[in-house]
């Protein structure tokens, strides 16, 4: 060892310990913890499992903690590692700060730009936090965010700042303490063109939303326009200390949580994210203005076992969750869906309603094959699309999604969720899986089975409305149990509207007049038609019903609240007892 290397490793000793010495364990624990004083030690219940009788023991002489029931223990540094789901130097680099020790450079030459970049950045946190808070500069700033619902302490927690009107604010608060080149690396300013190359500020007249490390660093900023100059949104630029691609807004806040959660929260924009944290939702975060990658999923598979997606409601937001969907289930981590109505984001929901909206949201929620489903049928029927296209384009969405998944076992959950969804055989879809594997085409063998599916439900609805033609006087007992919606051939919907409407004759310009044609003319059977009516309606009714049954039967096995898993055992029970009722 140089001796340049060995006096590094001593320094960084030094600081380990001095963190150590200035960290009181005691004290960090009751930031999640509470104590009660045993003789010389602290007791409390365990913060790493559940439990109602406290084992969790604290020994402040010692400097050690200790579970008696799960056996996890260590020092101050082991716990804040447990407890934020961090490293070692991670969880010494935020005592460190906690306690106002400088935290040294990391990696010599490297570490000193490194250092710098992120000396200068938090100076400029503190500066556009003061400008927010000053009396003249900052009242437009504060009152926007006022008339959004957000607290004092939501501004002090999450360093919400404003950089004023004007070119050079930023640049000649910190050139002389950082430099012009550090400024310039840091995404805080820009040079000018021309000979004189003077400095001008990157963010000017914007609400700033300083993007926190795990660590407790901050890497980047931010910006939203508080007037009409685009763009709405502009983010720091990458830089040694910031990649977009995986830099997770809210995790440093988020991670204590995460524990007693299970699972992440993820949403699309940074007031979404505090919004969700300041009505109690703390296992939030958002992506950094960028689509959800394959950094991010990795990120979250390290720290949770399932993740719920919670993009806006309009189309843009769907086409968001549908890139991330695969990417996550890629990462091995279990994924739901949060769908949001049109128009609606995280924000504005629990601004309107709170917890208890989101609340009812997330439970709710969809996994991705209910969710494909639901979204790809959306999307075909707003362009025009065919029952049939829209079922194949889902099953194609599906079979894609699972040819990205490397665990077997997950895939083949995830087809048998897909063949009782969409009623088609496992094997259809798992050829499909090989053969998107392989680079080959899928379309054949799912369109194959789609059509025969079609033809199948198709001829039962047209049974029931030659019945209905030929002894109209069924209708209104088959009125009574079934609606058109319950046809999913176009036609046959059609027709059925116009039978259900109460019209004489049949439609002439209708999109069921052709059927309607076609089943009247058709040469009729010696048959008993109101016992075929009966028969076909009874069939119609038992689709619906299992259907529903499946529905609520995967709803009951991803919902997390109580009484949403008591109301869907009841609805399930019900529908157990119609099924039962119908096949005596």
């Amino acid at each position: 060892m140089t001796g340049r290397a060995s006096m590094g490793a001593r320094a960084g000793d030094d600081w380990v310990e001095r963190v150590r010495e200035a960290s009181d364990l005691v004290e960090i624990v009751r930031q999640t913890v509470a104590l009660r004083r045993v003789g010389r030690n602290w007791v409390g219940l365990c913060p790493f499992h559940s439990e109602k009788t406290p084992s969790f023991t604290v020994s402040p002489e010692r400097g050690l903690y200790h579970c008696f029931s799960c056996k996890v223990g260590g020092d101050v540094f082991k716990f804040v590692q447990e407890s934020e789901k961090v490293g070692f130097l991670e969880a010494v680099e935020m005592l460190s700060r906690r306690a106002g020790i400088p935290v040294p450079s990391r990696h010599g030459e490297g570490g000193g730009v490194r250092g710098a970049l992120l000396e200068a950045l938090e100076h400029a946190a503190d500066s556009y936090e003061q400008w927010l808070r000053d009396p003249t500069r900052g009242a437009a700033a504060r009152a926007y965010l006022a008339r959004r619902g957000l607290s004092e302490e939501s501004l002090r927690a999450f360093r919400l700042g404003l950089a004023p009107e004007g070119w050079q604010n930023l640049s000649d608060r910190l050139r002389a303490r950082v430099g012009d080149d550090i400024l310039c690396q840091a995404g805080l300013a820009a040079r000018r063109d021309g000979e004189g190359r003077g400095l001008y500020d990157r963010f000017r007249h914007r609400l700033m939303i300083p993007l926190v490390a795990p660590g407790g660093e901050v890497v980047g900023f931010g910006a939203r326009a508080l007037d009409d100059s685009p763009p709405k949104y502009l983010n720091s630029p990458e830089s040694p200390v910031y990649r977009k691609s995986a830099f997770v807004y809210a995790l440093d806040r988020a991670r204590r949580a995460l524990q007693e959660a299970g699972e992440l929260i993820v949403v699309e924009g940074y007031f979404d994210a505090i919004a969700l944290h300041q009505a109690g939702v703390t296992h939030t975060v958002a992506t950094s203005g960028t689509a959800l990658t394959a950094d991010h999923a990795r990120t979250f598979q390290r720290l949770v076992p399932r993740v719920a997606l919670t993009f806006d409601g309009d189309a843009a937001g769907r086409d968001a969750t549908m890139r991330s969907v695969g990417a996550l289930l890629a990462a091995g981590l279990e994924v739901l869906i949060v769908d949001l109505p049109a128009g609606e984001d995280p924000d504005t929901l629990v601004r309107a309603r709170g917890r208890v909206g989101w609340e009812e949201r997330r439970a709710a929620a969809y996994d991705p094959v209910e969710f494909v489903h639901r979204y790809v049928h959306r999307a075909a029927t707003a362009s025009g699309s065919q029952p049939a296209d829209a079922q194949e384009r889902s099953l194609q969405a599906v079979v894609t999604l699972a040819a990205g998944v490397p665990d077997p076992v997950r895939v083949k959950l995830l087809l048998e969720r897909a063949a009782e969804t969409f009623g088609v055989p496992e094997s259809v879809l798992s050829r499909g899986v090989a053969l998107r594997q392989q680079g080959g085409r899928i379309e054949s063998p799912v369109r194959a089975v789609v059509r025969e599916q079609q033809r199948g439900e198709a001829g039962l609805e047209r049974e029931l409305l030659r019945a209905l033609l030929q002894a109209p006087q069924a209708l209104d007992a088959v009125r009574q149990r079934l609606s058109p919606e319950d046809f999913r051939d176009p036609g046959c919907r059609a027709l059925a509207l116009w039978m259900w409407a109460g019209h004489a004759g049949l439609p002439s310009d209708d999109v069921g007049a052709p059927l309607a044609r076609e089943l009247a003319v058709a040469e009729p059977e010696r048959l008993d038609w109101p016992a075929v009516a009966h028969g076909a309606t009874r069939r119609m009714v038992l689709r619906r019903l299992r259907e529903k049954q499946r529905e609520r039967t995967h709803r009951l096995k991803v919902a997390t609240a109580e009484d949403e898993q008591t109301r869907l055992m009841h609805e399930i029970a019900e529908i157990a007892r119609q099924l039962h009722e119908l096949s005596q």
